[in-house]
């Protein structure tokens, strides 16, 4: 299964202009579903932190507790385990001039363990060290208490239960250096598979 996502950026002086990643999704798998909260297609849209990106300005970040943090709900069969392998571009590069480009952190963090709500989804969620894009871990429904019993092998009588999983994406753009304006873009691939181990 993979998850695609594309970045757009348009840098400018003096107006508000688009900064920010659009997300888009394509799963090859019945057995998984990837939803997001935030929409159809929602985004990672810097101007919500600041309307306007000029040459020479600072950095401009997202956390994770922020609103504008793009949260996607992924549904699974229980007991799978989920692997997440991430590749993110270092900078936005201008469209029309490939030696300029905008530095960019992607920071992403998991919570596996079907959170009451969005708040505590991301205060229990774990971070990946910034850099580090690749992590593995179980889909479960339960947040605490006894493992659950492992999967039982799927057959005609038998549908295996599904749980959820959360993946949350924030990061950082910029610092701003001296940059001719225009469009900045870049893409980020994601590719979730399980491995069910029957």
């Amino acid at each position: 299964m993979l998850l695609g996502i594309g970045l757009f950026l348009v840098l400018g002086v003096g107006t508000g202009f688009a900064q920010r990643i659009s997300f888009n999704t394509w799963t090859g798998s019945d057995d998984i579903t990837i939803l997001s909260p935030q929409g159809a297609m929602p985004t990672l849209d810097f101007n919500q932190k600041k309307r306007a990106l000029v040459p020479g300005s600072e950095a401009v970040t997202i956390d994770l507790v922020d609103n504008q943090a793009v949260i996607y709900e992924i549904e699974a069969p229980e007991g799978f385990d989920l692997t997440v392998d991430i590749s993110s571009p270092s900078g936005f590069i201008l469209t029309d001039n490939p030696t300029e480009s905008i530095p960019f952190l992607l920071k992403v963090a998991y919570n596996n363990v079907s959170p009451l709500d969005e708040i505590s989804g991301k205060l229990g969620s774990v971070e990946l060290p910034a850099g580090f894009y690749s992590i593995t871990f179980p889909v479960s429904r339960r947040s605490s208490g006894a493992p659950t019993a492992p999967p039982s092998p799927e057959d005609g009588a038998f549908t295996r239960p599904k749980a959820k999983a959360y993946l949350y994406f924030y990061g950082t753009l910029g610092p701003i250096g001296m940059v001719p304006a225009g469009r900045y873009e870049g893409e980020i691939n994601i590719n979730v598979s399980f491995t069910s181990y029957d």
